[in-house]
């Protein structure tokens, strides 16, 4: 009489699991994309030019350096800064240096942008499997 319980309750386990697979045919592939290489533009070293600023005061008597009487004529300022012709061009170098590097790193950025766009597009991840939705 055991016996018999016990190949029940076998027979019985067993419907359970065979209840429990489905019948649909699925199959799951896996899709590897292979991405070209990512190709980021270089950015230069910016090589700053030195300016020396010059301090020009209202309280400087004349003959010394900085009395321009002049220049305070028309405005409240008590001092000026100023440069002289080749500190004005090396900050106008500086300028134009800087500008460049900047333009430099957006192009970084727009390459980095593009290459990662494609990904939210089609559906993969960085190194090329499917991405799967976060579960609800």
């Amino acid at each position: 009489m055991r016996e018999h319980v016990k190949i029940a309750a076998v027979m019985l386990f067993a419907g359970m699991l065979a209840g429990c697979q489905t019948t649909a045919n699925t199959t799951t592939a896996v899709v590897t994309v292979t991405k070209p290489q990512l190709v980021v533009p270089p950015v230069d070293m910016v090589a700053l030019r030195d300016v020396d600023w010059r301090i020009i005061v209202k309280d400087a008597r004349p003959g010394q350096p900085g009395s321009i009487d002049e220049a305070f004529r028309k405005g409240n300022s008590t001092s000026l800064y100023a440069v002289d012709a080749k500190d004005y061009e090396d900050l106008s170098v500086n300028t134009a240096n800087l500008l460049r590097t900047i333009k430099q790193y957006q192009a970084q950025v727009r390459a980095y942008q593009d290459y990662y766009a494609d990904d939210k597009d089609s559906g993969t991840t960085p190194d090329g499997n499917k991405k799967t939705p976060a579960p609800k």
